[in-house]
């Protein structure tokens, strides 16, 4: 089938300890990421609070994300991260199937229902629920029978979370003391999340898909808008796979002044090679290790 022929010519970005390989079985986690335009592999020793590698591969014209799953095995199974035997495997759905529910009002029997609801699901799924109490809510999500199956036959037990549960349970505890209206954007390869926080409460959260740079820039605004935050004051935190000298970054720029990036959790230690990665880099990956 054609979107099975979105092609992995090497990964986009990769940073290894030179030892993996030799690494001691069933000491390190293996934390996961899967969506519709990529995929990533992040090694962790949770014991000792240490990262030892993380690696992305994108997906060229893969169509959906109920494909991801063969596009992420092929690559996998010819990766390092294959000759290791893991402590226990976590992995992260990035997709547009998803909601979040008000813990006041969800019903675990209403949470397919509602995600219908709130969604165009189209597919065979496996319907998956998290509380998040940070935010008093529920996040449900659909994971497709093939993804859900497939990671069960590569790894055997795996810890399905959809990508905004890590994303929110991090920002919130940066966030807890603070009582300034703040907007937060977290930019991955096709899609970016919005996240508005005030007086110690998330106030909105949406994600986006994206072709273009004015995208970015237009839902932003937006947002901006519907929630009476005025660009010229507001700050901007962002997070995720951008650089300052990127397209994104300098058209986001010429609206909203005050821009900052949002550091990963500090308190994990890093491997040599990761030194020069970006702090903000893979934001809600790395810090899955926190819902392990």
């Amino acid at each position: 089938m054609f979107f099975l022929e979105a092609s992995i010519t090497k990964p986009a970005l990769s940073v290894i300890d030179e030892n993996l390989e030799r690494f001691v079985p069933f000491k390190y986690n293996l934390l996961l990421s899967i969506g519709q335009d990529s995929a990533a592999c992040c090694v962790v020793d949770l014991k000792n609070q240490n990262y030892a590698a993380i690696e992305q591969v994108n997906f060229m014209n893969n169509q959906s994300i109920e494909n991801s799953f063969d596009l992420f095995e092929n690559y996998f199974k010819e990766s390092i991260f294959a000759k290791i035997k893991y402590k226990a495997v976590t992995a992260i759905i990035a997709s547009e199937f998803f909601t979040i529910v008000p813990q006041a009002i969800f019903e675990a029997n209403a949470a397919e229902s509602i995600l219908r609801f709130n969604t165009n699901l189209n597919f065979e799924a496996a319907i998956l629920s998290n509380q998040v109490n940070s935010v008093e809510s529920t996040v449900i999500q659909a994971v497709p029978v093939n993804i859900k199956k497939g990671f069960e036959k590569l790894f055997g037990e795996v810890k399905l979370l959809h990508h905004t549960e890590p994303l929110i349970i991090e920002i919130m505890t940066q966030f807890k003391n603070s009582n300034e209206k703040t907007l937060l954007a977290h930019i991955q390869n096709g899609h970016f999340e919005l996240m508005a926080i005030a007086n110690h409460k998330m106030i909105f959260f949406n994600s986006f898909k994206f072709v273009t740079t004015e995208d970015v820039a237009y839902y932003t605004l937006l947002v901006c808008e519907t929630l009476k935050l005025n660009p010229e004051e507001i700050t901007l935190k962002l997070c995720g796979e951008i650089e300052k000298k990127s397209a994104i970054y300098a058209l986001l720029y010429k609206y909203i002044r005050n821009i900052e990036f949002l550091n990963s959790n500090r308190t994990f230690k890093y491997s040599g090679g990761f030194s020069p990665l970006p702090s903000h880099f893979f934001f809600n990956l790395i810090n899955t290790a926190h819902c392990v």
